[in-house]
């Protein structure tokens, strides 16, 4: 027999992604360089190359092939190609995920308070060009 089914639809409700961040991200690729001491050994430092995957004001994701445990301290060298500018900055990790083929994806807050790395950062992620050093770090320009 042809006609309406009699069975109740199965129906999945789409919500939409609330985004909780309060800068917008930008997507692109940047090499970083990220310094950590290894638990336990606070006068040793390693340093890791990785790569952004995307980049706010507050922030950034990055990929590594190291797992930097949550709340992790590090000091993260930008070097963003776009602007050719090189920002250094403190950050904390707050979230970690692991990606296929030995990678891992980090999410990363920046340290407040940094006012000469937040212009560098202004400038090259909404493209302002207005007398912003070349350099930014901890609080000196070069």
């Amino acid at each position: 027999m042809l006609g309406p089914s009699l069975k109740p639809e199965h129906r999945t409700e789409v919500r939409p992604v609330i985004e909780r961040r309060k800068d917008k991200r930008i997507a692109e690729e940047n090499r970083v360089v990220i310094e950590s001491s290894p638990p336990g050994a606070p006068d040793s430092c390693l340093a890791i190359n990785a790569f952004t995957r995307d980049l706010s004001l507050t922030g950034a994701r990055i990929w590594t092939d190291l797992l930097f445990p949550l709340n992790s301290k590090l000091y993260l060298t930008l070097y963003l190609s776009r602007s050719r500018q090189i920002v250094r900055i403190r950050g904390t990790v707050k979230w970690e995920k692991e990606c296929d083929g030995g990678l891992y994806e980090i999410g990363v807050q920046f340290q407040k308070g940094i006012p000469d790395t937040l212009i560098a950062l202004v400038s090259h992620l909404y493209g302002r060009e207005e007398a912003i050093p070349t350099e930014v770090s901890r609080g000196r320009v070069s």
